[in-house]
């Protein structure tokens, strides 16, 4: 083989190198981390189906990274994700302020993050898209207030420190001193969901008048559920709440849990990622996408449309 034959082999040689690896740098541009608190949480599940199924038909490929509830768990996850080089960050912030810092290093690297429901603490997100919780609050207050006749006692339990959690006691609160004045709320308390069951059994005896019980998630609408039952006190309280889970959906139908409000998981986990390719290739960002609150009762449940709320049965993250 003659010189000038042997450079043009080498040529060639480095025009198909070349070749091969642009197309691994472009799917590297096509590429979104995903990070949520808990991927066994039904609404987190429903939120990671809608990211899943609309990257897949944008032509994006996910990462998911489950938190496991835990902020350094989330913290890797998201230095990976830089590390990774990925286009875009999608994120459901296990704490809020703890992951905040991972998030700021994501965003100096010129990563957008958008954020999913719960925000990490940041002022320089690219999107927010969540649902209306003070509205979800505001359901859950007409449904209540209507059950018990609108009149009479009722408990609040607020839920964890959470945004979330205080804009639907927000919602909740308005609406029951603008639509029903004669509802009185005699007490209240905060905490997770073994605490909502020690609060409805403690409500139970020390308010013989109280009818009716605000439950900030599913979660602890079931345990006051099963606290009362296993106290006797079974259908005491009319007991309302947000999300809903498969033991507070069964509850419904069968009438011990009153109404849920809710949010479409699936349609805002969709929402995330319009927003972080829009992002990624220079269209149009909302900035912020608030989802409209939704409400269920057992009359509707059997027929209701859970498509843009509930992943498919059969779906695993």
């Amino acid at each position: 083989m003659g010189k000038n034959a042997r450079y043009m082999t080498l040529a060639l040689a480095l025009a198909a190198t070349s070749a091969l690896a642009t197309p691994t740098l472009a799917d590297s541009q096509k590429t979104i981390g995903v990070t949520v608190p808990y991927f066994a949480s039904p609404f987190w599940k429903a939120g990671l189906y809608g990211v899943e199924t609309a990257s897949k038909e944008r032509g994006y490929t996910i990462i998911k990274g489950d938190a496991k509830d835990k902020a350094e768990l989330q913290i890797e996850q998201i230095r990976s994700f830089i590390d990774k080089k990925v286009a875009a960050i999608i994120i459901g912030a296990a704490d809020a302020a703890a992951v905040g810092p991972a998030v700021e290093e994501a965003i100096d690297k010129g990563i957008p993050v958008i954020a999913l429901s719960v925000p990490p603490k940041s002022d320089r997100l690219t999107s927010f898209v969540g649902a209306d919780n003070i509205g979800m609050g505001r359901l859950q207050g007409i449904c209540l207030g209507r059950a018990i006749g609108g009149k009479g006692e009722v408990g609040l339990f607020a839920g964890p420190d959470e945004i979330w959690a205080k804009l639907r006691v927000t919602g909740f609160k308005n609406t029951m001193e603008a639509d029903f004045p004669d509802i009185k709320i005699v007490a209240e308390k905060a905490g997770g969901t073994k605490d909502a069951g020690v609060a409805a059994a403690e409500w139970a005896k020390a308010y013989p008048g109280m009818h009716g019980m605000f439950t900030a998630a599913d979660t602890m609408a079931v345990e006051s559920l099963k606290t009362l039952d296993a106290a006797g006190a079974a259908g005491k309280f009319k007991v309302s709440t947000s999300n809903l889970n498969d033991d507070a959906r069964a509850a419904l139908q069968n009438g011990t849990l009153t109404c849920a409000s809710l949010q479409p998981a699936v349609s805002m986990g969709r929402d995330s990622v319009r927003e972080a390719v829009a992002a990624i290739e220079g269209g149009k960002v909302l900035g912020r996408i608030e989802a409209p609150a939704l409400l269920v009762t057992k009359e509707k449940v059997a027929t209701y449309d859970f498509s843009k709320i509930i992943a498919p049965a059969d779906y695993q993250p």
